[in-house]
């Protein structure tokens, strides 16, 4: 395919001989431009991204400015007019920025690789409609969100507990690129477009819109924060309110279920087996003299460390495995007796409701795997 510079370093050459051609290619330049800055909704034919600032996919590079920065804008408002309609949450629309960034830089291309075209590249040849059909951007992003009325291929809505899962890896699950990482690199740059446009990210909805069949198990709970309550970190976890019950105090008298030999609370030797019957296996250490901070809830056998087996902030997998912890535990905290759970750089409390950023209490390097509670979640009870 050709670009505007591509036309213009054609008939420039020519244009040397003489400057009577010269001024002829001027105005030639000039109309071709004007025709590549048509509006991306009008007529029958879709503007291609030119002078892209780097492949798609890519971040870091300068924002695109003038007519392609406004056509991102005008896609990005189609996108999250598409998921409105559907009754979708802003997240939802996030995550088809994101994917729409790196697939195309959210433009409607009419080329790819392979047979890929259209905002999210979505291939014909996988199923996901003809290129006509996949040209439309309306199309394409309800493709893209998925459901009962959607093309074969997974979208959104039919990935269970995407609300929960870090972004890119939603993009991932319905995109199967064989570039996962590159989604979540265009976070910050979906929510600027986004902001511009006058998205509102934070708007609640029905994560399983349009699905056929029931939602998965769970799912009307899921009461997903959104992710600048999560410090941008892209992560996915559940608030579930404050909890006012009332929890007596108890003491230490009953030998450590995770087997450090010390003693625990009935409350957390309780909560322990539930996790495990919920969780399934689980690697976790409950009690701990933890000297050099008296003041912890562990000593007192009142809290337990959860460990997700690598440092998340690098490990998907760990990242996944760390917000179901947390979000199980959050989400049944009226019924076992939770009083905190820190995890990810985040503390959420029962009386809160809410996550907030975690400074290490004055004690742990939050900027640590270990004291930002990266590689493992920590549970306190009452």
């Amino acid at each position: 395919m050709f670009d505007e510079r591509d036309v213009g370093r054609g008939f420039l050459a020519v244009a040397s001989k003489s400057v009577y051609v010269k001024g002829a290619v001027a105005l030639v330049v000039v109309g071709i431009v004007s025709l590549l800055m048509v509006a991306p909704f009008g007529g029958t034919t879709q503007p291609q991204a030119a002078c892209l600032p780097l492949p798609p996919g890519q971040a870091g590079g300068p924002v695109p400015a003038g007519w392609i920065h406004k056509s991102q804008q005008d896609f990005a408002k189609l996108i999250d007019q598409v998921a409105i309609e559907r009754g979708l949450p802003g997240k939802a629309t996030l995550i088809a920025l994101m994917t729409a960034l790196v697939e195309s830089n959210l433009q409607n291309l009419s080329y790819g690789d392979a047979d890929s075209v259209g905002l999210f590249q979505q291939r014909p040849a996988a199923g996901w409609g003809t290129v006509a059909q996949i040209m439309d951007p309306h199309y394409a992003a309800d493709a893209f969100f998925g459901g009962s009325a959607a093309p074969n291929p997974p979208g959104l809505v039919d990935i269970n507990g995407w609300p929960t899962m870090p972004l890119g890896d939603v993009a991932q699950a319905v995109q199967v690129s064989a570039f996962p990482d590159r989604y979540a690199l265009r976070e910050q740059e979906a929510r600027q477009i986004a902001s511009e446009a006058g998205i509102d990210l934070t708007r609640a909805g029905n994560p399983y819109a349009g699905r056929s069949g029931a939602p998965p198990p769970g799912s009307a709970n899921e009461g997903v924060l959104d992710d600048d309550d999560c410090g941008g970190q892209g992560g996915g976890l559940v608030e579930n309110g404050p909890i006012n019950g009332v929890w007596p105090e108890q003491t230490a008298s009953v030998t450590d279920p995770s087997g450090t030999g010390g003693m625990v609370t009935p409350r957390t030797a309780a909560w322990i087996a539930e996790a495990r019957n919920n969780l399934g296996t689980l690697s976790m250490s409950c009690w701990d003299a933890h000297v050099w901070n008296p003041t912890s809830d562990h000593p007192r056998g009142k809290a337990c460390d959860v460990m997700v087996g690598a440092d998340a902030r690098k490990s998907a997998p760990a990242r996944v495995r760390g917000d179901q912890i947390a979000n199980w535990a959050v989400k049944t905290a009226a019924q076992t007796g939770v009083h905190y759970v820190i995890w990810y750089g985040k503390i959420w409390s029962a009386r809160r409701g809410t996550w907030i950023p975690y400074n290490g209490g004055g004690v742990y390097n939050p900027t640590d795997a270990t004291g930002g509670h990266f590689d493992h979640v920590h549970v306190s009870m009452f």
